[in-house]
């Protein structure tokens, strides 16, 4: 798959938030209980996410036409969940976003920028809880 310059930084950048939610995880220790009681920890997870949803706004339609082994509209509506109705976040859709599906998403687009090649085989149900 050929990937414009625009698309690459993009892609690049994901995989950043992505590497960002994992530190997040690391230094709270995977705690669930702590994450669902403490706000700068699902902070932490949840701004990244955001950011993640925001960046696929970004990627071409030329690029999503030829990825569609990854859910880019699921993604993109998380975004807007998270961005335009904060209260009805759920911390379990969150919590199971941030473990599950984020390091999912960090392997395809990291396959992606190193091999030029999508891999469903690392996809389960990214963002589509």
């Amino acid at each position: 798959m050929k990937i414009s310059d625009k698309d690459k930084q993009v892609l690049e950048h994901i995989v950043k938030y992505c590497d960002e939610i994992k530190e997040a995880h690391e230094i709270f220790d995977y705690n669930k209980q702590l994450f669902m009681d403490t706000s700068t920890y699902r902070n932490a997870c949840s701004m990244p996410i955001m950011q993640i949803g925001e960046l696929v706004k970004k990627l071409s339609t030329e690029y999503i036409n030829a990825d569609r082994n990854m859910p880019w509209k699921a993604i993109k509506g998380m975004r807007d969940i998270f961005a335009h109705d904060y209260h009805a976040m759920n911390k379990e859709m969150i919590w199971e976003t941030s473990v599950n599906d984020i390091p999912a998403l960090a392997k395809h687009v990291t396959n992606v920028l190193t091999n030029g090649k999508n891999d469903r085989a690392s996809l389960n149900n990214v963002f589509t809880r």
